[in-house]
């Protein structure tokens, strides 16, 4: 495994316009001194080359726990048709160029994975990037029983102040076992710091705290893998 695994492409986070689309994650480590370059090339480079119909962020991993500690993702994300076109596409100059000045800049690759997005729930989100998202990841036992008790929780408690994305996770899980992927994305860092409740009137905590037990007693059997907090840094 080189450096970085862009010698296969890069990194998908979820488009949250959609419902059906797919994405792949590549999690690496940058020295300090090298984030501001590093960015810099992944801008200049996506500005002028993308695939139709994908979207392309860059992320810093910035709450993590010590196992879970590489400081940035890249990716893309969109239809099935969009993700098979940017695998099969033909490998140019300016991408080999890319990839050659790029992994002089990083310091290690740490994990690759890819997966569906299965549903998303929030506010309208076209223009609002979400900078500031919480994942988790999940090990979940019954899938079918997990996704009728999470859309049931939805379909009883809607947020206008978070977005919540769920994935499957379909290949590069870890030994820990990770089947799924949740995002919570809010506009900045004083609604992420606040949770849930605290952006709520009292009658909205008392039913999201109620849509929330019965999601608990029916969702099959749920157990959280690992849970950080990144920051956006661009999109293309």
């Amino acid at each position: 495994m080189k450096k970085l695994i862009l010698t296969s492409l890069l990194f998908v986070t979820f488009s949250i316009s959609a419902q059906d689309f797919y994405w792949t994650y590549y999690n690496f480590s940058v020295e300090p001194k090298n984030e501001a370059a590093v960015l810099q090339l992944v801008q200049d480079y996506f500005k002028e080359h993308k695939q139709d119909g994908v979207t392309v962020r860059f992320f810093e991993n910035h709450f993590n726990d010590s196992g879970n500690n590489y400081t940035h993702s890249i990716g893309f994300s969109g239809t099935l048709d969009a993700m098979g076109n940017q695998y099969s596409g033909a490998q140019s100059d300016s991408w080999d160029l890319f990839l050659t000045r790029v992994n002089q800049l990083i310091k290690g690759s740490f994990s690759s994975f890819m997966g569906r997005g299965i549903s998303t729930h929030g506010p309208a989100t076209e223009g609002n990037d979400w900078p500031v998202q919480n994942y988790v990841y999940l090990h979940v036992k019954d899938p079918s029983a997990f996704l009728a008790a999470r859309e049931k929780y939805f379909s009883s408690f809607k947020s206008d102040v978070r977005l919540t994305v769920l994935g499957s996770i379909t290949s590069g899980r870890s030994p820990h076992g990770e089947t799924h992927m949740v995002i919570q994305g809010y506009k900045d860092f004083k609604s992420a710091m606040a949770g849930m409740d605290a952006l709520l009137t009292s009658d909205q905590v008392e039913a999201r705290r109620k849509a929330w037990k019965e999601f608990n007693e029916n969702d099959g059997g749920v157990s959280v893998i690992r849970s950080g907090t990144r920051i956006l840094l661009g999109k293309w």
